[in-house]
């Protein structure tokens, strides 16, 4: 994609890795025509603060081929390792996404769209934005918004033979543990980075997590001895999001939360917990974020965020 440099991270297994202990956790569904399963596990202790956790999952027959795929507060890399898949970003580009191949995303404030046939299979990373600036040392800000092949970032031969790797692996531990190597060998070689202006920013970013978006933003400047204008640039650096952006999707995840695992939601309440003060604002948001109304995507949602079906 234009403006992006390729930089080959990986050499082989120079980052091999003693830390091979890790809980997984498994969801899974069969019900004769549709089965999926996802699994989900934390990083290597290293990774603490710069990669959330990771997610593998293996979809056959689900019965929608396009879903909403939701913003949240992480920047993701997926590796494809089933059937061709399109992502549409919220710009409107469209990607193409072959068997072996893979994409990356920065932070949005819409959602996206994931077009397959029906089946797929592959592994997520779940990066920080601090994480995700360190690992491609690439600026936040140009990652927003937008899909990218991981080609286009890491070189083809690097992205090719990680994704020749994951295929081969047996087991998602075996595939979590080809993750970490890749990305401490790379955050290894990354050395060269604003530290302070990273610290500002993650710490703003924590606090403003803490509190599920309803710190005042300006706050936190003034407790970092800052202006909000400096505040919002090192966001722009380090996080993609403006922080009232942020705010609002740390507002919007807390909705998710609220209402998982029933059906009977108040909506005012909801929004009045989460720290919404005007249902015009809720509104909004709710449906930038979901491209539905509350009630669709109560009706729609799939078990374990499976993203949001769409016709």
């Amino acid at each position: 994609m234009p403006g992006l440099r390729s930089r080959p991270i990986l050499a082989g297994s120079e980052a091999a890795l003693t830390h091979t202990r890790r809980d997984i956790h498994l969801i899974r569904h069969d019900d004769g025509t549709c089965r999926w399963e996802m699994a989900a596990a934390a990083p290597h202790p290293r990774l603490a603060g710069l990669v959330d956790g990771y997610q593998g999952y293996d979809e056959r027959g689900t019965p929608f081929t396009r879903r909403h795929e939701l913003p949240g507060l992480q920047a993701v890399v997926i590796i494809n390792l089933g059937a061709p898949i399109t992502i549409v970003d919220t710009a409107g580009f469209t990607l193409a996404v072959p068997q072996g191949g893979s994409f990356g995303a920065g932070l949005s404030d819409a959602y996206a769209v994931s077009e397959s046939g029906g089946s797929q299979r592959g592994l997520q990373i779940l990066f920080t934005p601090p994480g995700a600036g360190r690992f491609f040392r690439l600026p936040m800000r140009d990652l927003a918004n937008r899909v990218f092949s991981l080609e286009d970032l890491l070189g083809p031969a690097a992205a090719g033979r990680l994704a020749a790797q994951l295929q081969a692996a047996q087991g998602w531990a075996a595939c979590f543990a080809l993750l970490d190597a890749a990305i401490i060998a790379a955050l290894d070689r990354h050395r060269d980075i604003d530290w302070a202006g990273l610290r500002e920013s993650a710490w703003a970013l924590r606090r403003l997590a803490a509190s599920d978006g309803c710190d005042s933003i300006a706050a936190l400047a003034a407790e970092l001895g800052r202006s909000r204008k400096h505040l919002a640039a090192g966001f722009r650096e380090h996080v993609g999001l403006p922080p009232k952006t942020v705010a609002r999707l740390l507002r919007f995840r807390q909705v998710l939360r609220l209402v998982d695992g029933t059906d009977a939601v108040n909506w005012g309440q909801v929004a009045q917990e989460a720290g919404y003060y005007d249902q015009a604002h809720f509104s909004h948001d709710f449906r930038a974020f979901t491209g539905r109304t509350p009630r669709e995507y109560l009706a729609a949602r799939q078990p374990g965020q499976l993203g949001l079906p769409v016709g």
